[in-house]
């Protein structure tokens, strides 16, 4: 749908006019945008400058009206709210035969104009305020359902940041016939711009709408806001510049984003972050990334932390002619988890050098994949990581769930070690962004092996550390407390 037509916008500006004055007068009235559904002006009383959204009447009218009223019930409860990096809400009124949000003005630009602009200093501080607009949302049961760059205004020096459009906000476990892949008004709304930052499963409905698809589709663009920050453009910009809704559906489907980049080491834990937000699986990607994983300021790259610590001396479509799909995705899938571990490989080497000789063992004919990476710490105990690969179905069959976990090992007790546990840490798939999905399993196998250190470093006996399970130790530790109690 296109944006409203000239006759609607000179009706509703009529309206505005009659409404601010029966509610007080204004000194002046500008008209600054029109999308699909409602009209938004600058209006200055007492000095002040606010933003007012005047709705298309037609939207309060037939069946889809106690909808459009319920979703201005939602914004009722955001007036007056204490949320830094969130448009506040000043009121919202039904009158004139449509309806009237009043907020604050942001004379702040889209970020979306922006991108190219902003320095890699700021994405940190930035994305941190994103994420506590959405939290917000969520601790209020919640959800905005239109994050995009589009939607997001920034300071000039790009300090700050405001999320905006309130419009189709709805409540967590609201019952909306009329909700949809898209952000509002059934199919109304432009596809591509909608569908460009919506997760697979919302844009293509295929889960209920739960709190579980809200909380996922909240890190999934959270995630793509990121990726533009990081890239300096915009998601799926390809796509988005044919025009063509197809190929615009089909990769927010299948097409995993890319973090190509000149600089081979830029960015690199908010490049995986980013990834792992825009994994297509739901279930998978709240498995991998929680709000915890958005503490950004201040904290230590696992990478760069071991390097350090270890510095210092610590112990511390491609089918061949005429060979079967079948066979061709097994050869695919084999070379690309040579490929893949062996990187894993060179990268743990590249970390922990000779403090730590590593040995790479490959997983027997027959035995499910799992790579095992054993560090030496001394002639009796080594550290043994472990790389897990599960292979999708289906539409997906070229992507991998990654699952890692790192146990100690005394030398000759191999047997009687516990089974090893994992968790899983994200997707890989075969030929895209395979740089992001290493550096995925690179970060949380430092992070493992320099909790292995600190169990050393404590001073623990050898031969009691045989088997322990790295995964979490504060949690395995409580366990044994419990067991011994």
């Amino acid at each position: 749908m296109p944006d409203l037509a000239s006759e609607i916008i000179e009706d509703l500006t009529t309206r505005v006019r009659r409404f601010l004055n029966a509610t007080g007068g204004y000194e002046h009235l500008d008209f600054l945008a029109a999308g699909g559904s409602a009209a938004v002006y600058r209006v200055v009383r007492n000095g002040n400058s606010s933003a007012l959204k005047a709705f298309n009447p037609r939207f309060f009218s037939g069946a889809g009206g106690d909808a459009e009223r319920h979703r201005l019930d939602v914004q009722k409860r955001l007036i007056g709210h204490g949320c830094t990096s969130l448009v506040q809400t000043y009121q919202v009124v039904e009158t004139e035969g449509t309806a009237f949000v009043e907020m604050e003005y942001i004379e702040w630009p889209q970020l979306t104009n922006k991108l190219g602009e902003v320095p890699d200093s700021a994405i940190v501080p930035l994305i941190s305020q994103l994420v506590e607009a959405v939290r917000f949302l969520d601790s209020l049961n919640i959800v905005h359902r239109d994050i995009k760059p589009e939607n997001i205004h920034v300071s000039p020096d790009f300090k700050y940041l405001k999320l905006l459009d309130l419009g189709v906000v709805r409540e967590f476990d609201s019952p909306d016939a009329s909700d949809a892949c898209v952000t509002d008004h059934g199919n109304q709304r432009p596809f591509l711009a909608t569908a460009q930052y919506s997760s697979p499963e919302y844009l293509f409905r295929l889960d209920e709408p739960t709190a579980k698809l809200w909380r996922g589709l909240n890190i999934y663009q959270i995630g793509a806001v990121l990726h533009d920050l990081i890239k300096k453009e915009p998601l799926f910009k390809h796509e988005m510049s044919l025009g063509n809704r197809w190929l615009v559906a089909r990769a927010v489907l299948a097409k995993q984003p890319s973090f190509a980049d000149p600089i081979p080491n830029r960015l690199l834990a908010l490049k995986a972050l980013s990834s792992r937000c825009l994994i297509k699986d739901l279930d998978t990607r709240l498995a991998v990334v929680g709000w915890e994983d958005f503490v950004l300021e201040g904290a230590s790259d696992p990478v760069s932390a071991l390097r350090g610590r270890l510095a210092k001396g610590a112990i511390t479509n491609r089918r061949g002619a005429g060979e079967s799909s079948a066979a061709r995705l097994e050869f695919e899938r084999a070379e690309f988890m040579k490929r893949f571990s062996d990187r894993i490989r060179a990268e743990l080497i590249h970390i922990c050098g000779a403090q730590l000789p590593l040995t790479m063992k490959p997983p027997s004919p027959g035995a499910p994949m799992d790579v095992r990476y054993e560090l030496a710490v001394d002639k009796q105990l080594s550290i043994s990581c472990h790389l897990g690969f599960d292979w999708q179905a289906g539409l997906y069959e070229r992507s991998a769930n990654l699952r890692v976990g790192a146990q100690f090992l005394s030398a000759g007790r191999d047997d009687e070690a516990p089974a090893i546990e994992y968790r899983p840490v994200g997707v890989a798939v075969i030929q895209e962004a395979e740089d992001e999905a290493a550096t995925l399993v690179t970060n949380e196998l430092a992070n493992l092996v320099g909790r292995a250190l600190d169990r050393i470093e404590g001073g623990e006996n050898s031969a009691s550390l045989h088997g322990l399970n790295l995964q979490d130790t504060q949690e395995s530790q409580s366990l044994q407390l419990g067991d011994n109690q």
